[in-house]
């Protein structure tokens, strides 16, 4: 894992293990298929490899297929193309085989790579040769390939959606990232970590967490992964103005994932059955925010609560939504506040925090119009 520059070494057996693998493949000319789900740190694995490999001096390129769904598009990315090639072709353009030419190229969800495209890219890694679209001339080229995806490349093939003389080329060395939360000891430093870099990069001096907040992080079930816990520290940093992160600076949502719900299975229908916008909105609130809305608590009183009270009226909190959100499957209902009434509420209380339309709809990642319509719905009620 990385923070900054610097690696993050977690001392899972799982991580060790992975460690490991990438200590035995890196010296080797080997294609590396690294699988998991998002936000375990495939591309961080994938550099890994590179800079411990006799290539650390060379470039090491990345390209996410999934951002390509035109065939036209991801074969100009990664073959390049000459002037005139197609329509648009105003000017030759080198690709990514050619610019990671003596080093890596990490091809990350490959799986979303079209089945034409896997037949190009497949006689490349044969001949270790391509020509530019438009073009005639043979360009060898000489680059490891670190491909990844959150799919299963196997079950792929059997549906005939992945091509088997690329899946076996590719699956030479296989590297398998666990989810988070089947090694949650590797928590703790990531969070540490994470203080320390976006603390620094926000300019703040949040330098500590307090047990309870920790454990609260360390319990979440984590769908996003690694990447998932990265946002919510960042988000509790920008929002925070204290030195130490409570439970209450923590995300809203995170409490829609904590194991309190039952167990891991029942979070993830929580989620599935959580409407859009309500998500989009919870994630923009801290638990004290939430408590502030939903709970009766002002903000104000909350902060003048004992630590201890703090993380008890907390963590009642977040099993009081996880328990609400995931009993019902038509409607959802907070605090006896169904969709819309949640959806106004946390819009007033943004509006009222921040005096103007325009602030408070940015806070929130809407648009004006949506915030004035939420607070519309409330003048119509009442």
């Amino acid at each position: 894992m990385q923070n900054g520059s610097h690696p993050i070494r977690l001392h899972s057996a799982q991580m060790q293990q992975i460690y490991q693998q990438v200590q035995q493949v890196a010296p080797t000319k080997s294609t590396v298929l690294i699988t998991g789900e998002t936000g375990v740190g495939k591309e961080i694995i994938a550099q890994d490899i590179h800079h411990t490999s006799g290539r650390h001096r060379r470039p090491f390129k990345v390209v996410n297929c999934s951002a390509f769904p035109e065939n036209g598009l991801l074969q100009s990315e990664l073959f390049g193309h000459e002037k005139g090639a197609f329509t648009g072709a105003t000017a030759q353009r080198i690709g990514m085989f050619e610019q990671a030419n003596g080093g890596t190229l990490f091809l990350d969800e490959i799986g979303e790579m079209s089945f034409e495209v896997q037949a190009m890219f497949l006689r490349v890694l044969e001949i270790q040769a391509f020509t530019r679209l438009g073009g005639n001339k043979n360009i060898e080229t000489d680059v490891r390939i670190i491909a990844a995806t959150n799919k299963d490349l196997a079950a792929a093939v059997e549906n005939g959606a992945f091509r088997q003389d690329l899946y076996y080329r590719l699956s030479g060395f296989h590297i398998h990232i666990p989810p988070l939360r089947e090694r949650r000891e590797d928590i703790p430093p990531l969070v540490a970590a994470f203080l320390s870099e976006l603390s620094v990069a926000h300019g703040k001096q949040v330098t500590r967490i307090t047990a309870a907040a920790l454990q609260y992080l360390t319990d979440a079930v984590w769908h996003g992964n690694i990447r998932q816990l990265k946002n919510a520290i960042n988000r509790a940093i920008i929002t925070t103005e204290a030195c130490e992160l409570g439970v209450g600076n923590l995300p809203a949502d995170i409490a829609l994932v904590l194991q309190s719900t039952g167990s891991e299975t029942s979070s993830a229908n929580v989620r599935s059955r959580l409407p859009v916008e309500v998500r989009k909105i919870l994630e923009r609130l801290s638990m004290v925010e939430f408590i502030a809305i939903f709970g009766g608590i002002p903000i104000a009183v909350y902060q003048r609560l004992s630590a201890q009270t703090q993380d008890r009226v907390t963590r009642e909190a977040a099993f009081t939504l996880a328990e609400l959100l995931g009993s019902l499957h038509d409607t959802i209902h907070i605090a006896g506040k169904d969709r819309d009434h949640i959806l106004t509420a946390v819009a007033r209380q943004r509006f009222e925090a921040h005096g103007n339309y325009s602030q408070a709809a940015q806070s929130l990642g809407i648009d004006r119009r949506t915030l004035k319509t939420y607070l519309e719905d409330d003048d119509v009620r009442g």
